[in-house]
Order: C-alpha cells, then structure tokens, then sequence
C-alpha cells in the first residue's frame, strides 16, 4: 500500500510540473526562453550611505559598447526586465538591471537592496533611491568601463531621470522614460524644472491614458525628444509595456528600436 501511495505522489507531482509546463507554452513567454542564451551575472557594489546594491549584468559581444542602466518601478525589481534585457543586447547594447532600495519582487526575482535596505532599517521612498542611481552609473563606468552609458527608468524611477541627467549633464549619452510623473519632488523643485536643464536626447513613453501626467515634463525638455503612444492598444504603465507576455509588447518595441540605433 506504501508503494502505491509513493507511486501515487511521484505521479501528482510529475503530472503539476508538466502542466504548468505546457501552460507556459500556450502564452507569449516562450519569447523569454527562447533569448536565454544571453547570460547575466548578479553583481553587486556599495553606495555612499553604505548600502549594498544589486544587479544583473548583461554583457553584448562588444565589451566596449553602449550601456544601458534599467532602473523598474514601484513595488518592483530587476525582474521587471527579464525578457527586455537579452532583446536590448540583441540589439547591441550592453545592460545593468539594477534593483533599487524602493521596490519588491516581481517575476518571482526578490529585489535585493530593498530587502537589504531593510534589514539596515534604511528608508525606501523613492527620493532615497538617489544614491543607487548614483552608485550604478559609477559601477558602469568604473568597472564596466562604459564610455557610453543610457540611463533607462519607469515610472518613479523615469521622473529621478530628468533629476540625474539634469545634475550631471556629461554623463549620460541619453534618457528613456517610461510613464514619468510629477510623483514627488526634489530639494523642493518639481521634476518639469529639472527637465529644462537637460541637454541629451530624450525617449518617453507610457499607457494613451497617462500623457497628462508627463506632458508638461516632457515639454520643459529643450533638447532633442521623442514620444510614442500606443495606436492599437491602451498601452501599459512603465517599461514593462515591453514585456514578451504582452500582445502590444511588439508595437511598443517597433516605437523605441529607430531612437535605441541612433545610440550605438
């Protein structure tokens, strides 16, 4: 009877994984698998308020080339980048999925720094995030040894954007925004004053419903811009508007690819 209840489990247990197996199968996330020869490693490196920083380093076959730094958005973590990363190094370009202080897991990737931050008993808003943007760009050049470093954001993480390319002119080749806000502001000053003083080329992008939100970032920026809108779909929230798992992801794909190659 021990047998068969032993054979019974083996059976179940089989009979789950296969499922959930074949499950995967009928949607788009096979996409993700099938880019998973574009390996990463975790690394990590400290911030100036002594908190240990986690990321996922996807390296191209140009060592030297272009770096794009991907920074999710609330609530989430470097997972959110996990079939975005290998198509931006299909495309030529190096990326760092950082996992910033404010977020949480997503795609079954806990997010490191915050769960560090917390142990630390170190505050998570968005505005304390400053030093791991700070942290992530000196990583990317000083051991990455990035001549040319983009600086990718989504959501909250989009808005400290304008912030840091806006303080440091010279150091990023460009910025991406995804779903940018007025969600908070720094050294009392909104996110749209910030944007007048940046001087790289800038991406943004967001859900149709969302344009209000970044529309008056979007118009203090004074140097070379562009923005995408779905026209099918009602898009999505933040970066993840890429996402294989997503029927649009492809639409929103075909958007940024033509700003991405003027980069390389």
């Amino acid at each position: 009877m021990k047998n068969f209840y032993f054979i019974f489990w083996i059976g179940l247990v089989n009979c789950l994984y296969n499922c959930s197996t074949s499950a995967s199968i009928a949607d788009p996330i096979p996409k993700i698998l099938d880019v998973k020869h574009h390996t990463y490693k975790t690394v990590n490196f400290e911030t100036s308020d002594g908190l240990k920083v986690y990321a996922d380093l996807y390296s191209s076959n140009s060592k030297r080339g272009p770096l794009i730094i991907l920074y999710h958005q609330a609530g989430f973590s470097r997972g959110e980048f996990r079939s975005i990363a290998p198509r931006l190094v299909d495309l030529g370009f190096n990326v760092l999925a950082v996992d910033l202080r404010s977020g949480d897991m997503l795609n079954q990737v806990t997010n490191l720094t915050q769960k560090e931050a917390l142990k630390q008993g170190k505050s998570t808003a968005f505005e304390d995030v400053i030093p791991d943007l700070e942290a992530s760009f000196d990583y990317a050049k000083n051991n990455i040894k990035s001549r040319k470093i983009i600086y990718w954001g989504s959501s909250y993480s989009a808005s400290l954007g304008f912030y840091m390319a806006s303080k440091h002119p010279k150091d990023y080749k460009a910025l991406i925004a995804y779903s940018p806000g007025e969600y908070f502001k720094i050294e009392n000053k909104n996110i749209s004053e910030y944007a007048q003083n940046i001087k790289i080329p800038v991406y943004t992008s967001s859900a149709r419903n969302e344009e209000a939100t970044w529309k008056p970032i979007y118009n203090s920026v004074k140097s070379k811009k562009r923005f995408y809108l779905p026209s099918k779909t009602k898009g999505h929230h933040g970066t993840i508007a890429l996402s294989a798992f997503n029927d649009d992801a492809e639409e929103n794909w075909q958007a940024i690819i033509p700003f991405l190659k003027t980069l390389r």
